[in-house]
């Protein structure tokens, strides 16, 4: 009976912001793989901000100065309540320097947060960056390409359109004969038109639970493996049973 082999998913691939494209890395035809760059915006402006946040990251300049501070202040504290306790300076004086050296210590703890917090905007800088640079979500066929460098990517526009192609989709209507005898994981063979008319092995995915009443008739949909896609989508084909299932179910 007859089916229709497609892309087990098509992808309009896009970016979460606006901005210029500098580049485009594919073309329709190419084949892609999950994760691969396909294309980037303008990002200088995101690039001088990642620098920023990164030189703001890695600066210990302050906490060590505060750390050698609060070393000698801590010191200079012993040694003015040593002098206290023997009346050689004041108890107000020994108070004064142990404060100072609290004091230090808090400032210590403001400076190992902005740190901390220095880390989490450079985080931020480069996810705004990763923002502008365009993967594919798939392994897969570029269907199309939409737009060319130089060209401005507003909040709709898509780059490029993907089609996942290491699984096919292979959709057919049968009979409602057939409906008891068929199950999930249901091994079939598919037969693409000429010039690819080679059997292919493949398994029920989805089997439809409301059936046309106008063609007595029900939906199935069949996974066809495609590792190494060798097998284009959009081609007619024939859905062939197992033998004994046709057999019981004319």
């Amino acid at each position: 009976m007859s089916c229709l082999i497609e892309p087990d998913q098509v992808i309009r691939v896009s970016t979460p912001v606006a901005g210029i494209v500098a580049e485009v890395l594919v073309d329709r035809g190419d084949r892609v793989s999950q994760g691969q760059v396909i294309a980037r915006l303008d990002t200088a402006l995101e690039e001088i901000e990642v620098e920023i946040a990164q030189v703001r990251a890695e600066d210990d300049t302050e906490i060590a100065a505060l750390q050698a501070r609060i070393e000698f202040l801590a010191s200079q504290a012993e040694r003015n309540e040593k002098l206290a306790r023997s009346n050689a300076v004041s108890q107000n004086t020994a108070r004064e320097a142990r404060l100072e050296a609290d004091l230090a210590l808090r400032e210590l703890d403001q400076a190992r947060l902005a740190k901390q917090l220095a880390a989490l905007e450079l985080a931020g800088a480069k996810a705004r960056l990763d923002q502008k640079v365009v993967r594919s979500p798939v392994d897969g066929v570029v269907v199309e390409r939409l737009l060319n460098p130089g060209e401005y990517r507003d909040g709709q526009a898509h780059i490029a359109t993907v089609a996942k192609m290491d699984v096919l989709r292979v959709e057919a209507f049968v009979p409602i004969t057939y409906y008891r005898d068929l199950g999930i994981g249901q091994p079939v063979s598919i037969l693409p038109e000429p010039p690819l008319d080679a059997f292919r092995p493949a398994t029920i995915a989805v089997i439809d639970q409301v059936f046309d009443a106008a063609t007595a008739t029900v939906g199935v949909r069949m996974a066809l493996p495609n590792p190494d896609l060798s097998l284009p989508a959009g081609l007619r084909c024939e859905l062939y049973f197992d033998a004994a299932l046709s057999a019981e179910s004319r």
